[in-house]
């Protein structure tokens, strides 16, 4: 798997997702509940070099952290993340289903969608499990690539089996996007500051998502071996 980087044709230009915007709903917009809830959505406009940077990640080296990438994620995790916007996972996840509301099923395995996503013990869960996912990247491994995808081997073979109720890679693109979005919502003291930490995380969250897609590839191969092995006895 070499430093966990995949082809650049397994995902879409940065810019097809995001066209002009992060994130492109403008208006309050409930979910399809039985008792909705209002996720708010914003628009966020970079400047047009953060588009370009951005684009840039689709290239080889798209999951190449540098030194000073790391220096920003880490100064962004401690000065915002950790004591501003602790629930950046839980608004990333809301997201996710309001953009593909079939996560939701795939999160309850296909039993039920829980009405308000906000009490959901599963989703909060995950959205924990997630924080602690990318704190232990940031400051117990470094951010060092041979020990981040160690992790993101494991964290790839582990959703592999959730492949049974739905659960596609692809979606993960649209995690990123959310993600994303609400990092370059975070106030920071410049836009130069805010282009370039949004690229770094970008640099991460590519790293993590190239290195997921290949474990759980190989991993779906391996049960569908499995699964035709005992269905031939």
């Amino acid at each position: 798997m070499g430093n966990g980087c995949t082809s650049n044709k397994i995902r879409p230009r940065l810019n097809t997702m995001y066209g002009e915007s992060i994130i492109t709903n403008t208006t309050d917009q409930k979910l399809a509940t039985a008792n909705p809830i209002k996720v708010k959505t914003f628009v966020i406009v970079l400047p047009k070099q953060a588009y370009a940077d951005l684009n840039n990640l689709n290239n080889e080296n798209n999951c190449q952290l540098t030194m000073y990438d790391r220096e920003l994620i880490a100064r962004c995790w401690r000065q915002h993340i950790i004591t501003k916007k602790p629930d950046i996972f839980h608004k990333t996840m809301l997201r996710c289903i309001e953009a593909s509301p079939k996560l939701n099923e795939i999160i309850a395995c296909g039993r039920y969608c829980y009405r308000d996503l906000r009490k959901w013990p599963k989703l909060n869960k995950i959205c924990q499990a997630q924080f602690k996912f990318y704190e232990r990247l940031i400051y117990e491994l470094n951010m060092d690539e041979q020990k981040m995808l160690d992790s993101c081997i494991k964290l790839g073979e582990t959703h592999a089996g959730y492949a049974r109720f739905g659960m596609k890679p692809h979606f993960l693109d649209i995690y990123q996007q959310q993600f994303l979005g609400l990092i370059a919502c975070i106030e920071f003291e410049s836009s130069k500051e805010r282009k370039e930490t949004v690229v770094a995380f970008g640099r991460l969250c590519s790293f993590i998502i190239n290195a997921f897609i290949n474990a759980y590839a190989v991993k779906r191969s391996e049960l569908k071996e499995q699964e035709r092995a005992i269905n031939n006895t």
